[in-house]
């Protein structure tokens, strides 16, 4: 009976000290600064509770090559033995060897040791390295001795696993943080409910605020830049909305939205482009080019003045006058580039300065003189020009000359750009309480991919056909401007080999009537 007490009382006391052992361990994994001496003082705890006399272990994967180890003959031993150990795990899972010198590769290392047990750190199915203990007399490993190394081979493999995760991700955060040290822009990350979580250094300049002071506030509480804020509320404004602080820098923002997989949005990244510099290089470009029209525009009156005036001065050869003609056409053309480039400036929506000078326009006259205009130029180019003008078109308050300089460069390029014996219809009428001026031609058609720009500044669509047509560039833009300030709109709808229908939308509302709110005015029949 005594006998049997105390072998209960002993397996008690092994279960009691496996039980602290593995306590221990725990709290060196919980509480360990580094990896490293984590490692080394799990080592030292496993080797004197299964009594080895000697104990390595061995990372692989980004640590490979690590060893731990305590500074003992035998460790080291275990140490330099490591690639052979390594070898024979893999062909394999744990390994116990009774008797060393029966393996040629590891007892030339391991002279003094006669056993030795081998186990992998292994993870959610990765192998992270080896635990291997080293024992100088013959051991055989107990049922419950192999638990305990089982267990805590599985707490260091994660251990081990977790500290590489993390090490990965202060690196990853390392370098983040340099990049937004480094970047120029302003970066500013908020998260789902629009607290500040990181600023970098030019966002801190740039707002004026030191990010560890706002950091977790609301954006909204710190910044008071309302096309920021709306920006944050509605991302689809991004590409119109600019914002000047209180230094004059001027940033173009972009906003991108951090989002977890299922989770959905977890917050924002609004990057401001530093846009200061190009906006001041396009307002001096745009002065410049002002500048230059304007002083242009006098010698050119001039220079047409007396090349219209030679005929007056005796008769001209028929050399001379084809010669006169080509210049007053020249100067024309010149004029019209001038003019222009003076139009697109002024109505240049980011730097253009012009404001509508509106009186009450009729549009039916305006949309006559300009086919009666273009009357001699279609002939000439055997093109049927036809009108379809509502005879019951309203008067409106519009800005007459800037509309009719739209008008007129549609109806100048369908006449240009249509083939000999094609047909330009020019139409006018109001349809779902808009004006709707439109130019159709029989030409040759634009493609999708160049209708997408063909409204921007100096495009033209590059065709050998239309190699002798001179142009600017800048008609388009000039119409989608005049529409745009009128609150309206511009747009092409074009097939290739078939023609083109260019259109204007004035919308009847606001100033655009007469008396503003006022219906409009209608012509009497």
């Amino acid at each position: 009976m005594s006998e049997t007490l105390e072998t209960l009382r002993a397996q008690l006391d092994h279960q009691i000290e496996t039980r602290q052992l593995l306590f221990d361990i725990t709290q060196h994994i919980a509480s360990s600064g580094t990896l490293d001496e984590m490692l080394l003082t799990i080592g030292g705890i496993l080797g004197r509770a299964l009594s080895a006399d000697g104990v390595v272990i061995a990372l692989g994967g980004e640590k490979a090559g690590s060893l731990y180890a305590p500074p003992d003959a035998v460790s080291t031993a275990l140490g330099h033995a490591a690639n052979a150990l390594l070898r024979h795990l893999d062909q394999g899972g744990a390994a116990e060897i009774s008797d060393v010198t029966a393996i040629p590769e590891l007892g030339k290392t391991l002279k003094s040791v006669r056993s030795l047990i081998v186990l992998p750190l292994t993870a959610h199915e990765a192998r992270h390295g080896f635990i291997a203990l080293a024992f100088i007399s013959a051991h055989a490993m107990t049922e419950s001795e192999h638990i305990l190394l089982a267990i805590v081979a599985g707490q260091v493999a994660v251990a081990v696993e977790n500290a590489q995760a993390f090490e990965s991700m202060r690196h990853s955060q390392e370098q983040l943080a340099a990049i937004l040290a480094s970047t120029a822009d302003p970066v500013i990350v908020i998260d789902a409910k629009e607290s500040i979580v990181l600023l970098n250094p030019a966002a801190e300049k740039a707002l004026s605020v030191r990010g560890s002071e706002v950091s977790g506030k609301r954006i909204g509480d710190v910044v008071s830049a309302e096309p920021l804020l709306e920006l944050l509320h509605d991302g689809s404004k991004a590409d119109s909305v600019e914002w000047q602080n209180e230094a004059g820098q001027t940033y173009a923002p972009r906003l991108s939205e951090i989002k977890a997989g299922k989770q959905g949005r977890r917050g924002s990244v609004l990057i401001l482009r530093d846009i200061t510099r190009y906006k001041t290089l396009h307002a001096n470009q745009t002065e410049f080019v002002s500048t230059v029209s304007h002083d242009l525009r006098s010698p050119l009156t001039y220079m047409q003045g007396y090349a219209s005036m030679l005929p007056m001065l005796g008769e001209l050869t028929p050399k001379q006058k084809d010669a006169a003609e080509k210049i007053v056409g020249g100067i024309a053309q010149m004029t019209d580039l001038v003019d222009k480039v003076l139009d697109a400036g002024r109505l240049d929506p980011q730097t253009g300065y012009y404001d509508l000078m509106r009186e009450p326009c009729d549009v039916l006259k305006m949309a006559n003189e300009i086919i009666t205009t273009h009357t001699m130029p279609a002939e000439k180019k055997d093109l049927k020009l036809i009108a379809h003008i509502d005879q019951t078109m309203p008067i409106l308050n519009l800005d007459e000359a800037m509309l009719k300089r739209a008008l007129n460069n549609l109806v100048d390029n369908a006449v240009k750009y249509t083939p000999e014996g094609g047909t330009v219809t020019v139409s006018a009428a109001v349809k779902e309480s808009n004006l709707v001026l439109s130019v159709q031609d029989t030409g040759l058609g634009i493609s999708q991919e160049n209708q997408q720009h063909l409204f921007e500044r100096f495009r033209r669509v590059r065709r050998k056909e239309h190699q002798r047509v001179k142009g600017s560039g800048l008609g388009l833009f000039i119409v989608l401007n005049v529409a745009q300030k009128h609150g309206g709109h511009a747009w092409v709808e074009s097939q290739e080999g078939v023609g083109s229908t260019f259109f204007i939308r004035v919308p009847l509302e606001g100033a655009n009537l007469i008396g503003g709110e006022a219906k409009p005015e209608r012509r009497a029949d």
